[in-house]
């Protein structure tokens, strides 16, 4: 038996679909039930085992710029990790995902990142927790907040027409936050004109403050239940929301619960510090869910150390524990400041960091004191924590709108 790991060729990108399509129990002959698997997949940025001539288990990743504390920076958005029965329990995943790793790395990308389907996978080659993912499913006659009405207005437009709108407010909204992908065009044409059985939203409503200038906006959809309950009897659909300060929230807010025939309004993915629950009278309405969202791995430490911006200024020697690459297995000195300085350095560090913590410390998910208190990290100078938890602390939560 030969086995071969290497990318995809060109020819076989049918062959590696097919791969995922049984992974993922995606229907291999019903165009109307297959998801846009091939959206900006290049082959080169993929990885196969590939047994006697055969593709058996799959690795893709998509190039992204992602936002890491306001600062824009390029990382690989790992997806179709899967293998065919048969083939499991043989290592290729394990070989798949760590040459990924290595191959980001080598593309200049300092860290990868996922949306696990199964994360105890994931955490065995490095990759940490890095944001929450939060949902609400609430009734609008309970949706009041607390505070003055939203000065201006919020109008209902073809989305079409609003299309241009969002392109323009999104990366405004996107970019002092943190783990939020830059969208391309193909990010917006996925949104706008998603492939079956996704509809496209129906509905865009846009917010305009007292002069007039667009500030927020929000695209859904709405179905209709027929029961015979009495009361509303429409479920209304959140495919995404954006705002570029507090007036426009609550304008785009008090817009949806002033739909009197929407029973139920579903907001599938929303930030961890997402206002709601600050504003609300009701705020266990929101009925509020929360599960695991992004894994982050790092590629290259000294990269993203470099890369990151900083709360506060600061200096920190960290030792980065890496099983699996003998370049990301150092000790860092971070001097942080206008112009903040990474160096590989010798000696003992303030702070042993295993490179998974690493992936939360960078995301801001964790605090160096809260890793510190679940044993997760090795404190050799206990007084720096607090300069480290300032140091790492982000502006926002970690957060990622986008599935992929």
């Amino acid at each position: 038996m030969s086995v071969e790991i290497r990318p995809a060729r060109p020819e076989e990108l049918a062959d590696y679909l097919r791969v995922v399509k049984y992974v993922f129990a995606v229907p291999p002959d019903d165009p109307n039930a297959q998801p846009d698997l091939e959206w900006r997949l290049d082959p080169e940025h993929t990885v196969c085992a590939v047994v006697d001539g055969r593709i058996v288990s799959t690795y893709g990743a998509y190039a992204f710029d992602v936002r890491l504390n306001g600062t824009r920076v390029p990382m690989a958005g790992v997806t179709n990790v899967g293998t065919l029965p048969g083939y499991r329990r043989q290592g290729h995943i394990r070989e798949l995902v760590l040459r990924g790793i290595s191959d980001a790395r080598d593309r200049g990308q300092s860290c990868t990142m996922l949306w696990a389907s199964y994360a105890a996978i994931y955490q065995r080659f490095g990759y940490g927790l890095a944001s929450k993912w939060v949902g609400y499913r609430w009734d609008p006659r309970y949706g009041a907040l607390t505070g003055p009405r939203a000065t201006g207005r919020t109008e209902v437009v073809a989305p079409s027409e609003g299309r241009a709108i969002a392109e323009e407010l999104h990366p405004r909204f996107a970019e002092p936050r943190n783990l939020m992908i830059e969208r391309s065009g193909e990010f917006w044409k996925r949104l706008f004109e998603p492939p079956p059985p996704t509809p496209p939203p129906q509905h865009m409503g846009v917010y305009r403050n007292a002069q007039g200038e667009a500030r927020g906006y929000v695209l859904f959809n709405v179905r209709e239940h027929e029961d015979w309950e009495p009361g509303p009897n429409q479920y209304a659909t959140v495919r995404d929301f954006a705002w570029l300060d507090i007036d426009a929230y609550r304008g785009l807010w008090e817009f949806l619960a002033g739909h009197d025939l929407f029973r139920e309004i579903d907001m599938e993915r929303v930030p961890e510090d997402d206002p709601a629950m600050l504003l609300l009278l009701e705020p266990r309405t929101l009925h509020r869910r929360t599960g695991d969202a992004i894994w982050l791995r790092v590629a290259d430490a000294e990269l993203a150390l470099r890369q990151r911006a900083y709360g506060a200024a600061g200096t920190l020697t960290l030792r980065v524990v890496d099983e699996h690459f003998d370049w990301n297995d150092a000790t860092f000195r971070i001097e942080a400041g206008e112009a903040s300085e990474v160096s590989r350095v010798g000696g003992e560090a303030a702070l042993t960091v295993p490179v998974a913590r690493l992936a939360q410390l960078l995301s801001g998910y964790a605090s160096a004191s809260e890793l510190a208190r679940a044993g997760l990290i090795e404190v050799n100078e206990p007084s720096v924590l607090g300069t480290a938890d300032a140091m790492f602390a982000t502006a926002y939560r970690p957060y990622c709108q986008e599935g992929f």
